[in-house]
């Protein structure tokens, strides 16, 4: 079995442990899924192609009550796992995340954590492991039981030829 697959399989198992052992009688909440596009900002990894597919979950661990000025901004920390690829390009980056909701409608993220990723090398694939970090702001598009939301997001990489933007629409649950 491929290893990023595992390292996806774990990463998911973990974040439904996580909150099976923080709630043991309350229904499931904190999980965003998205799915959209990444766009490599250069080198081979644009060339391979300028379009990749990118989908991620995102976990809310815990709520941060300090004191702000205003009372309609929220933060939480969370950990993330997204993935995109093309061919023989593959990124994994497991981040933990900052997130901040200004209002009802707008929030941001800042991230950082590890980068799983496989290129192409000499004839063959190089898989690594790198620093990874991410920056971005989003759009809840509604609100309620099951939120729709849209995002755009930087995803840095030690490995400048894996970075660039997502653009993504999710859910909540």
């Amino acid at each position: 079995m491929n290893k990023n697959i595992t390292l996806v399989a774990i990463a998911v198992a973990s974040l439904f442990a996580v909150q099976t052992a923080s709630a043991q009688s309350t229904p499931m909440n904190g999980l965003s899924a998205r799915v959209g596009a990444f766009f490599p900002t250069g080198g081979a990894a644009k060339a391979e192609s300028k379009t990749w597919l990118a989908v991620g979950l995102q976990y809310k661990v815990r709520d941060l009550s300090f004191a702000t000025k205003s009372p309609t901004y929220k933060a939480h920390v969370a950990v993330s796992v997204d993935f995109y690829n093309r061919n023989d390009y593959r990124v994994l980056p497991v981040l933990v995340n900052y997130v901040a909701d200004l209002n009802e409608k707008f929030f941001y993220t800042a991230g950082a954590g590890v980068s799983f990723s496989r290129k192409p090398a000499g004839g063959g694939t190089k898989q690594d492991t790198n620093f990874a970090y991410t920056l971005g702001l989003g759009y809840n598009l509604t609100t309620g039981s099951t939120p729709v939301f849209v995002e755009g997001r930087f995803f840095g990489n030690d490995d400048s030829s894996l970075s660039g933007y997502g653009l993504f629409v999710g859910v909540r649950f």
